[in-house]
């Protein structure tokens, strides 16, 4: 379950979302080409720009829409083992629950989760049983996503002073504030934990741009290659001013 926050035409909408909503929500927003991210806690953000006739005749105004999606009970920190099972369970359609001594495992064809494990894993509400089978929630999925995509920018290097070598080491020699024969570097690397992304801003901001869209790139292809989308009846928007099934006002 998920509390969703809809920041629309009229207002700001808060509720609760279950899995399907959730899914049925990040399938829109990929399809309509909204942004979308996610967080470590295994939730997402969805924002969309709508453009508007302002006041005056001509004029357009930009209008910012999202819709969060927090989960009630966030994913937490993942150690490597935790990241092992929740693979095994995803990568084994045989996953099932069973019982050994009296006590509920995860098992598949060839492996077994143990029992103490296995409760770790329902209380945090990491998998979900359908149909006499197992696979992971889309929470779990959502915050291991989230989590294989760490990024950082680094702080630029600033004024320095360049040693005698450097070819470029005059310049600069009339810079006032005790700034003479200094040089600045504003420049800031942009690089993701999951080694896809090593790049270089101009300035901090652009890097940190460049981490954004790496981000969104990540959600909107996972979204397209693993949630299928949930069929919606072709019907015109509703008047709420943008609800989370319109995703247009």
């Amino acid at each position: 379950m998920y509390r969703e926050t809809i920041h629309h035409a009229t207002g700001v909408a808060e509720g609760t979302a279950n899995e399907r909503h959730a899914t049925r929500l990040l399938t829109t927003a990929a399809r309509r080409g909204h942004a979308v991210e996610f967080t470590p806690a295994g939730g997402a953000l969805i924002t969309w720009t709508r453009h508007l006739f302002g006041r005056s005749e001509g004029s357009v105004v930009r209008a910012e829409r999202s819709i969060s999606l927090e989960p009630l009970m966030p994913v937490g920190a993942l150690s490597t083992t935790t990241r092992m099972d929740l693979a095994l369970i995803a990568g084994d359609r045989h996953a099932h629950y069973a019982e050994k001594g009296g006590r509920r495992v995860v098992a598949g064809l060839t492996w077994e989760i143990p029992a103490f494990t296995t409760a770790k894993l329902r209380a945090r509400g990491m998998v979900v049983e359908e149909e006499d089978r197992l696979r992971l929630s889309l929470t779990a999925r959502l915050g291991l996503l989230a989590q294989q995509h760490r990024t950082r920018t680094t702080a630029p290097e600033g004024w320095y002073r360049p040693s005698a070598a450097d070819p470029y080491g005059s310049a600069g020699l009339n810079r006032p504030g005790g700034r003479a024969g200094m040089l600045r570097d504003g420049g800031s690397a942009a690089t993701c934990s999951c080694g896809a992304l090593s790049a270089w801003g101009g300035d901090r901001d652009e890097a940190r741009r460049l981490t954004l869209a790496h981000r969104r790139a990540v959600a909107a292809a996972f979204i397209t290659e693993h949630l299928a989308p949930v069929p919606t009846p072709a019907a015109a928007p509703c008047n709420c001013g943008g609800c989370a099934a319109c995703m247009t006002g």
